[in-house]
């Protein structure tokens, strides 16, 4: 699983790092979860039900996952608690589309609109 920030796209990255800097100024710890994916560990996530698509933008580097590192311990990552809605926020702030808001939420994934 790639966690590197340099392996993202030129134009996506400066975005990431701005949702970076003002989880910080908000005093929200956040753990990088995914970057950039190959096109096997996509098949391996859409497998095993994590991903349903073979379109996903972290084949392309113009997604990232994050989490809070207060769910971390919580069971299923708690995707109702408080501090997600924050993270989502921060980044719908900046224009990024945010899973949180889709039918299936996936609230850690982040991307370019």
């Amino acid at each position: 699983m790639n966690k590197k920030l340099n392996d993202l796209d030129p134009t996506f990255k400066p975005k990431v790092f701005e949702l970076l800097a003002r989880c910080i100024e908000n005093r929200l710890q956040v753990i990088i979860i995914e970057t950039l994916r190959t096109p096997e560990q996509q098949e391996i996530n859409i497998t095993n039900g994590v991903s349903w698509t073979r379109k996903s933008k972290h084949l392309i580097g113009k997604a990232i996952d994050l989490a809070p590192v207060s769910v971390l311990e919580l069971k299923n990552w708690a995707p109702k608690h408080p501090d997600w809605e924050r993270l989502g926020h921060i980044g719908e702030s900046l224009g990024l589309t945010w899973g949180g808001r889709w039918k299936v939420r996936d609230c850690p994934h982040f991307e370019e609109a």
